[in-house]
């Protein structure tokens, strides 16, 4: 197999893995769907069941045996049938969308002041801060 070939299948399985979980995990199945659908071989069935089996991946887990398992089982699909590239092309193009908007935080706490901060999301207190009397110290 070339390089090229190999280097397509680590960025094929590294987009299938990094949607695990994810809002892009339905395209990224059906991508990959795809290319099983025209591979040749007997690992068809072994690999649909073990991308079933990933759909119940955690948001946002990436582990690295998933993406090597991936990374061989595209390399041998393209290795045994080099004209799936443009289905494992596509789906290496699979990305996150970027959030429209640029966020910017900066937080900054003097006299042992706390900050209580959150990115993309609400945060939630059950009860408010403590506060510091001039002579407490934390």
């Amino acid at each position: 197999m070339n390089e090229e070939l190999t280097a397509l299948a680590a960025s094929g399985a590294t987009a299938l893995v990094s949607a695990m979980g994810t809002d892009l995990w339905q395209e990224a199945k059906r991508r990959m769907s795809s290319v099983l659908a025209r591979a040749r071989g007997s690992r068809h069935n072994e690999l649909s069941v073990a991308l079933d089996r990933q759909s119940t991946a955690t948001r946002g887990a990436v582990e690295a045996g998933a993406v090597d398992y991936w990374t061989e089982a595209l390399a041998q699909l393209l290795d045994r049938t080099p004209e799936l590239a443009q289905d494992v092309m596509a789906l290496a193009s699979l990305r996150t969308p970027e959030r429209p908007d640029t966020v910017i935080q900066v937080n900054s706490a003097t006299n042992s002041g706390e900050v209580f901060a959150v990115q993309h999301g609400t945060q939630h207190f059950a009860s408010g801060p403590r506060s510091h009397d001039g002579g407490e110290r934390p």
